[in-house]
């Protein structure tokens, strides 16, 4: 057996009405959640010591697996796609209900580790697709706002507003992160910036339509 060390950055990313799109108040902060643990191995193994020693409840590792009523008050993991090999997405909620956050692992020096965090309202809408960890470089799909992704003079909710991107720009990250006003920044073609919520890679956004520059 080796220690299993979870650690993570989470981002607040609650779906409601915020500063970009339609408003200026910044979401909620999620709750922190800590948790350490000893087990082996897999990122199942990684999610079942959050629940158990963080959160204080049984797990069961699929939800389509759980059964009445053994399985009833505890969490369950529903798997939602991997990337670059080292990269794992869940939803983890209550059994029988809807999953209450998105939990995405990677696996650094072979052990699992949380990477994100995301506590999730099921009364809200959620952008489309896995809110995949970015980097500067990567070209990226404004996706879920329903309006437009305002990009703002600095990484700032009260900066300057410069333009706003509809739904399907394409764009690329130039520069950041930067964390502010409880969110997580990046620049967007080295035009301004915008909060990392609606921002996702192409094959996680809806069919892509016009680039930055058709704007």
């Amino acid at each position: 057996m080796r220690v299993l060390a979870i650690g993570f950055a989470v981002t607040a990313l609650w779906l409601a009405a915020c500063d970009f799109r339609g408003g200026d108040t910044a979401p909620p902060a999620a709750p922190t959640d800590n948790a350490e643990g000893d087990d082996a191995g897999s990122a199942e193994d990684a999610l079942r010591v959050y629940v158990e020693r963080r959160l204080r409840q049984g797990f069961v590792a699929e939800c389509d697996d759980a059964r009445r009523p053994e399985d009833v008050g505890k969490q369950c993991a529903h798997f939602r796609g991997e990337r670059g090999g080292n990269l794992r997405a869940y939803e983890l909620g209550p059994t029988f209900s809807e999953y209450t956050r998105l939990i995405i692992l990677e696996q650094l020096d072979g052990v699992w580790t949380i990477a994100q965090l995301e506590n999730r309202d099921p009364s809200l809408p959620a952008a489309p697709g896995v809110p995949w960890p970015l980097a500067v470089g990567e070209r990226v799909v404004v996706a879920g706002t329903n309006d437009c992704l305002r990009v703002r003079e600095a990484p700032d909710a009260d900066a300057y507003e410069i333009t706003c991107l509809a739904d399907g720009t394409r764009v690329t990250i130039t520069d950041g992160p930067r964390e502010a006003d409880r969110l997580q920044w990046w620049q967007l073609d080295r035009i301004g910036w915008s909060a990392s919520n609606w921002l996702r890679y192409p094959e996680e956004a809806p069919e892509a339509a016009p680039t930055a520059g058709d704007q």
